[in-house]
């Protein structure tokens, strides 16, 4: 799971910690200690509350060592923190892409757009390398998470898996350019290598995004046996 549970979340003692350390981002974290101090709390309790936060990865800590005295333990958010935040990226995009439209036409964006799927592409098969199929389907599900999508994946009686995007922090961009969802599938289609059909998404007004994912060797023989039957058609 890409971010941490809601319940976790919500949990005003933990929001407290994530908010000081969010403050205090840039001038080397906030130990236990300190955080306890702030809050007026025990050390014992905010502990566990980070104990939390780190499974979740929403925090993590390092070891600073001093000239005298035990080593402490300094804490600060991670990268997956700043998804709790309040942005305006969707703001900055779309304006980015209207200027980029105004100067270059259409095709200036669908270069600048299939350039950063190519990149993203590039990333995923590298962290691909070497996995079977189901586990590069779970790393895609992870990094997609990763960026707000909150991705999950099942397997179907068919031998075909569902991927459910239920959330998207790029509606507003996608519905205005409906060329980022198609960059979006494109990526999807050459990492997983099979057959990647959408079944829905939410800039067209559904609560999720859907795709509906065949595994390669699926994929293959059911393209063989469509040839075969048109080929036999074609003989009668």
């Amino acid at each position: 799971m890409a971010i941490a549970s809601v319940e976790h979340i919500l949990k005003s003692p933990r929001s407290a910690i994530i908010e000081l350390l969010k403050a205090q981002g840039g001038h080397g974290g906030l130990t236990a200690e300190s955080l306890a101090h702030a809050l007026g709390v025990s050390k014992v309790s905010v502990r566990r509350h980070l104990n939390v936060l780190e499974s979740d990865g929403l925090v993590n800590h390092q070891k600073v060592l001093h000239e005298r005295g035990r080593p402490r333990f300094v804490f600060n958010l991670t990268e997956k923190a700043e998804c709790l935040f309040p942005r305006t990226y969707d703001e900055f995009t779309r304006g980015l892409l209207r200027q980029v439209e105004k100067q270059f036409g259409k095709s200036g964006i669908e270069k600048v757009l299939q350039a950063r799927a190519d990149e993203q592409i590039e990333q995923l098969r590298s962290e691909m390398h070497g996995l079977e199929f189901e586990e590069c389907l779970e790393v895609l599900a992870r990094n997609i998470s990763e960026r707000g999508f909150h991705a999950e994946t099942s397997a179907r009686e068919d031998g075909s898996f569902a991927l459910c995007q239920r959330n998207c922090p790029v509606e507003t961009v996608a519905t205005a350019y409906p060329e980022v969802c198609q960059q979006e599938l494109r990526v999807y289609q050459e990492v997983l290598g099979g057959e990647v059909v959408r079944e829905c998404w939410i800039s067209d007004g559904s609560s999720f995004c859907a795709y509906r994912i065949v595994p390669p060797a699926e994929s293959s023989s059911r393209s063989l046996r469509v040839l075969s039957n048109n080929l036999s058609r074609s003989q009668l």
